[in-house]
């Protein structure tokens, strides 16, 4: 990735990753209630693997934090 592609896409934040999160979520909900429970289990289980990672990467930044100070 390119310094110029790098200052036009900001970093994710973990309050923006977990508003994406909410939104598929209901899309899931949806999916359900439209009797598409394949694709809506396919989809729950990857918000599920983002959710775990993103708290493998919040207990990461509060390990860094705790050895700066």
């Amino acid at each position: 990735m390119s310094k110029k592609q790098t200052a036009e896409n900001p970093a994710a934040t973990a309050a923006g990753i977990e508003q994406s999160i909410q939104a598929l979520n209901k899309m899931a909900e949806r999916l359900w209630g439209d009797g598409r429970e394949a694709e809506a289990k396919a989809l729950i289980d990857a918000l599920d693997a983002l959710n775990r990672a993103l708290d493998r990467i919040r207990i990461g930044e509060i390990g860094r934090a705790a050895t700066l100070h």
